[in-house]
């Protein structure tokens, strides 16, 4: 996968969640960059990219690596959690094409705002 697209992941990470219509069918298209837009309510999905890294040799670019982490955020602490499941059930393992991998990698949980937010880190290589 070249740089570009990687540099991308997050447009690609989206496009994802947005195929399965489990996901969809709880929080339609609520599936955000960074934060959710004032005033959304509702269950919802945030991302953001937090590493972008090249691996280089001699040769050029050897590896490309990046971690995203992506919020489910829901007033319901169950929700939350089954919204972090099924983002998790959807991405694991994906390969997009024969040079993208994405493996989850850590997960928390926080509540901010009154709501609860499960926080799952994913590596893509």
């Amino acid at each position: 996968m070249g740089a570009i697209s990687k540099f991308r992941i997050t447009n690609e990470i989206r496009a994802i969640l947005l195929s399965n219509p489990e996901i969809v069918a709880l929080i339609g298209n609520r599936i955000f960059p960074l934060v959710a837009p004032e005033g959304t309510t509702g269950d919802f999905i945030a991302y953001q990219r937090d590493e972008y890294s090249i691996d280089r040799t001699k040769m050029g670019v050897a590896t490309q690596k990046c971690r995203v982490f992506i919020n489910a955020v829901s007033e319901d602490y169950d929700r939350s959690q089954d919204l972090a499941v099924l983002i998790y059930e959807t991405l694991e393992g994906t390969f997009t094409n024969p040079d993208m991998e994405i493996y989850l990698e850590d997960s928390t949980e926080d509540y901010e705002d009154k709501k609860n937010i499960q926080i799952l880190s994913f590596l893509i290589k």
